[in-house]
């Protein structure tokens, strides 16, 4: 009994020590923690909202609908700022530039030869002559069949 009792106190003792100190710095965490932490514990406990009981009164100042004029004479001046700035331009691209862009681009990934403007078909034999090695390119016509 001596032989395990002297352990068990001496255990005991330890995971005392060690639990003191983790508390204390527990509390100095807590303590130093981001002004946002208390706000974001109070939500999570659901601490702070209102209950669905409690339906604000709206003063007959404040009635909906009331204030429609006003946002929309705001609305107006807002958009006339708006058309008025530089930066309120239409594009300089007109619908058949963008679709033309898109056309040229759907060719190259389908593979076909891009716009005739960009290399003229000269240029693209030189271009494909300079590449034809013919080791490799037997072995392409070869895997073709």
């Amino acid at each position: 009994m001596k032989n395990t009792a002297i352990p068990l106190i001496g255990v005991c003792c330890l995971l005392l020590a060690g639990c003191t100190g983790s508390f204390a710095k527990v509390r100095t965490a807590i303590d130093q923690a981001p002004e946002w932490y208390d706000a974001r514990r109070v939500e999570i406990r659901g601490e702070g909202y209102p209950k669905i009981i409690d339906v604000p009164v709206i003063a007959e100042n404040q009635a909906p609908g009331l204030t429609l004029e006003a946002s929309k004479a705001r609305g107006a001046e807002l958009r006339a700022v708006f058309a008025e700035n530089a930066r309120a331009v239409e594009p300089a691209n007109t619908a058949a530039e963008i679709e033309d862009l898109r056309e040229t681009v759907r060719r190259g990934f389908a593979g076909a030869q891009a716009n005739s403007e960009f290399l003229t078909d000269e240029e693209i034999e030189a271009i494909r002559s300079a590449f034809d090695v013919p080791r490799v390119t037997r072995g392409l016509r070869a895997a073709k069949r």
